[in-house]
């Protein structure tokens, strides 16, 4: 067997750790101790070695280096004990010990002969009291020779000690008086100041154009009152001193006054303004706007004053009531006009509908004229007539269902008066298109704009279809220049073609009909006979009143 064997692993020998099989705690427990332990060992001899360099006095100082080296040997079995948990260096640990007992008998054989000696070495508070004593047997010797020399220097030292006192003591009295002067001074100049302060407070308080009254929060007497307030109420101010300020209130008033003011003492609000009624000399009520504020003392808290500024707000009172006064007037005349206005509205869909009845009774008795009539041409113009008529009352019919009686939707119109005017020739294979934009137009644009379509579309039915069958359209459109465009167009015989004497070419009661409508409302016609006949007629926008 090797040394390094022997002493690294002897006779196949297992570590430590297997004696504890290995239980964490028990492990835990060995590696934590002797740790803690090796580590302090190791500590130790640096402060023991630390301490031996800086006293070089020390007698026996190689005694203290032997006990430094004892204790690292103790410090080196325990860590080598923690090595052997894991690996059976048992020879090292054994060397170690060795080295250790070695180091311990040493150590104790050379501390019990040495014992004594330490023993005898004397110990700090001997060493000081010697100290002491000799020091104190030097300084009674240094005293007795310097007592003499030093009484002289006293004896200046003092007379220079109490020439300065008397200059700093005479110093600080000059700095005094000036002091003395300078604060009589500042206090004549703060009383000035207080003088003109309180002599501009009260010309202020008394010559304030509203009232103002400071009264005692406590037992709410009146301390001051200025003249305005005084005035308001039919006294002077010198009898308003040292009355209660709930005399002055109007008894209907002071439960709100009270309930605000018991607020503000309890600092719940910083101030307040209410109107309220106060109470004059004679007796009547006189209207006031007070705001009141309280003055509290700076550490309590406690309210000190009370102060209030009253507004005579008596013309204004009474001009507010004249003034819902004549609110209340204004709106029942309000009412009076807008059931006025209701009953005329009643009274206008009435007039509309009264005038559609009308109208349709005419329509009526010139349709059974027209069936009694054997003239054709005759019978004709009933119809015409009859057409014309119709659209009179449509328009009357639309403005009755309109919601402010003055206008209505132009577009439904012209759609039901076209139909209305198709019907008579619906055996002819004659198709009638409208095509018209949303415009409100009131009954100055309405009525002459149906009769306008109204000829228009009769014309083209009479005469641009010989053959029976074709197309017209109407058109109502509002062009980007404001202007509105009416356009009555067909796909017929165009106008002229049936030779000179064509009722289309020949001017009769429906082209002045047309004509004096166009200058009607103030616009412009232009005929086209390119395809069919086209009449286009321009006017100015509807103006709604």
């Amino acid at each position: 067997m090797s040394i390094w064997t022997w002493l690294l692993n002897p006779s196949g020998l297992t570590a430590h750790g297997f004696c504890l099989n290995w239980a964490p705690g028990l492990v835990g427990l060995h590696v934590g101790s002797d740790a803690l332990i090796g580590a302090s060992y190791l500590s130790i001899p640096l402060v023991l070695a630390s301490f031996a360099r800086q006293r070089r006095d020390l007698r026996y100082g190689w005694a203290l280096y032997l006990f430094v080296a004892f204790i690292v040997a103790c410090g080196a079995t325990h860590l080598f004990s923690i090595l052997t948990l894991w690996s059976p260096a048992y020879g090292v640990e054994g060397l170690i010990k060795a080295v250790t007992a070695i180091l311990s008998v040493v150590t104790a054989a050379i501390l019990w002969p040495l014992l004594p000696k330490l023993v005898a070495l004397p110990s700090p508070t001997q060493l000081e009291e010697a100290n002491a004593k000799l020091s104190t047997t030097v300084a009674e010797l240094l005293d007795t020779s310097l007592l003499l020399k030093s009484s002289e220097a006293k004896i200046r030292t003092i007379n220079l000690e109490l020439e300065r006192r008397v200059a700093e003591q005479t110093a600080e009295l000059q700095t005094a008086n000036q002091q003395l002067t300078s604060a009589l001074e500042e206090r004549r100049s703060i009383m000035q100041a207080l003088v003109a302060s309180e002599e501009t407070f009260r010309t202020g308080f008394e010559s304030a154009a509203v009232g103002k009254v400071h009264t005692d929060p406590k037992t709410a007497l009146i301390l001051r009152a200025n003249k305005a307030f005084a005035s308001m109420l039919g006294y002077e101010p010198e009898e308003l001193v040292g009355r209660s300020g709930k005399d002055l209130i109007w008894p209907e008033d002071f439960a709100d006054t009270q309930k605000e003011h018991q607020r503000l003492l309890a600092g719940e609000i910083s101030a307040y303004v209410l109107e309220k009624r106060y109470l004059h000399r004679d007796g009547h009520p006189i209207w006031g706007r007070v705001s009141w504020s309280t003055a509290r003392d700076i550490d309590s808290g406690e309210p000190t004053l009370s102060i209030s500024v009253v507004e005579n707000i008596e013309v204004e009172h009474r001009s507010r009531l004249a003034l819902e006064a004549a609110k209340r007037e204004l709106e029942a005349v309000v009412e009076e006009r807008t059931m006025a206005l209701a009953q005329r509205d009643i009274l206008l869909r009435e007039v509309y509908h009264r005038v559609k009845n009308n109208l349709q009774i005419i329509d009526s008795f010139l349709v059974m004229q027209a069936r009694r009539l054997t003239d054709p041409a005759a019978r004709d113009a009933l119809l015409n007539l009859r057409r014309r008529v119709f659209a009179l009352g449509l328009v009357h019919h639309q403005l009755m269902g309109s919601q402010n009686l003055r206008t209505f939707d132009v577009a439904p119109y012209l759609k039901e008066l076209s139909g209305n005017i198709l019907e008579g020739y619906s055996d002819r294979g004659i198709t009638l298109s409208v095509e018209a934009a949303p415009m409100d137009v009131g009954l100055d644009f309405a009525i002459p704009l149906g009769l306008l379509v109204t000829e228009l579309v009769t014309n083209s039915l009479k005469h641009a279809f010989p053959d029976g069958a074709g197309n017209i359209s109407v058109s109502l459109q509002r062009g980007e220049d404001g202007e509105v465009a009416l356009i009555v167009a067909d796909d017929g015989q165009g106008q002229g073609q049936d030779g000179p004497e064509s009722p289309r070419s020949t001017p009769g009661l429906g082209t002045s009909i047309i004509a004096g409508l166009v200058a009607q409302l103030r616009g412009t016609m232009t005929m086209g006979s390119e395809i069919g006949t086209r009449a286009e007629i321009r006017v100015a926008s509807p103006v709604l009143s």
